[in-house]
């Protein structure tokens, strides 16, 4: 089973319809012993990078997910899921007067997140892209997928990368690092091509 963490700020309904449409068992929880349980999990995430932090630590979830990783089984995060895996980010980081312009992650893939530059390209990217340079596991090159946000992953480890993106700039829009995943793309809204990415998530919590 899938555990889809529910902190407030998901995309959860969605992920859960694909999941099943898979034929994967999951369920949507914000219960600790029940992401302790389960073969997987998923930390889904639209919206903000420092209420999402806010709303992990309030739900006492930041230790069970970092335990989650720890252990072993395969996580995924999606889009502010896969930011929230970062070190930290420019989000948020002014208005919420930290020195440093940076709001803490949780420091799971060593990275920052960054906001497009001024390029001419509307922000956020908003709509449909290929992944390119693919060496994830999961992923397939030339994959066209849907994406919504103004914010990208800057991953510290080139090996962490498992494809990357164009839009003004080449970015990382998805990393891997054994059992750990990231996509800034949705999979769940991606068509044929995340239906098969899931699959393939979903096979390695079977594994």
């Amino acid at each position: 089973m899938i555990a889809i963490i529910d902190y407030g700020m998901g995309n959860l309904g969605s992920v859960e319809k694909a999941l099943k449409h898979i034929g994967s068992s999951c369920v949507i929880t914000s219960d600790a012993s029940v992401i302790d349980s389960a073969s997987g999990v998923i930390l889904p995430g639209v919206g903000s990078f420092a209420p999402a932090m806010d709303e992990l630590n309030n739900r006492g979830l930041i230790q069970p997910i970092k335990d989650c990783v720890a252990s072993g089984k395969p996580f995924l995060g999606i889009c502010l899921g896969m930011q929230l895996m970062l070190e930290g980010s420019e989000e948020n980081g002014t208005e919420r007067g930290n020195a440093d312009g940076i709001v803490e992650g949780l420091g799971l893939i060593p990275g920052f997140v960054r906001r497009f530059p001024e390029n001419g390209l509307k922000v956020p990217q908003m709509g449909w892209n290929k992944l390119t340079d693919v060496t994830g596991r999961l992923l397939n090159e030339g994959d066209y997928v849907y994406f919504v946000h103004s914010y990208y992953c800057d991953v510290a480890d080139a090996s962490d990368v498992a494809a990357k993106t164009e839009y003004g700039i080449k970015y990382c829009s998805s990393f891997e690092r054994e059992n750990v995943f990231g996509m800034q793309f949705h999979p769940e809204k991606s068509g044929e091509a995340g239906l098969n990415i899931l699959s393939k998530f979903a096979s390695e919590t079977k594994a």
